[in-house]
């Protein structure tokens, strides 16, 4: 059954947009830069076709870790506001500042990062959740 792509209905993709963004939103108090980086990354997962791993129940569960970080200032809420800090200075500030220009602050940067993402792989696979 490999290549075969299965059809999910638009309904369902928009409401599972809709039901992270405003989990979302809660999740980071409506913060600004933080509400556009949420809405960013939305946008960027929710373009183009689905993905073949799409799975409502990995949905479900990060509505529930949005709304659990939005009602309990605890370590959902700090792993998500980091998430967002690291999508604010990896998509717009590199672009735009002008300081640092040296090479070996982006290295420490994205090494960090890098180490970051890969905690948030680990925790997507152990709670069954799509952060990204």
């Amino acid at each position: 059954m490999s290549g075969v792509s299965r059809k999910i209905p638009k309904h369902v993709l928009r409401n599972s947009y809709r039901q992270l963004y405003k989990a979302g939103l809660a999740a980071v108090c409506y913060s600004i830069p933080a509400r556009y980086d949420l809405r960013d990354t939305l946008r960027r997962a929710f373009r183009g076709p689905p993905s073949p791993n799409f799975s409502l129940t990995r949905i479900e569960n990060t509505v529930r870790f949005f709304r659990t970080a939005a009602e309990q200032h605890g370590m959902e809420h700090k792993i998500v506001k980091n998430l967002m800090f690291i999508h604010y200075w990896r998509y717009y500030k590199r672009k735009r500042t002008a300081l640092p220009t040296e090479e070996r602050y982006w290295e420490v940067f994205d090494s960090a990062n890098n180490n970051f993402l890969e905690i948030i792989g680990l925790l997507n696979q152990s709670m069954d959740l799509d952060l990204r």
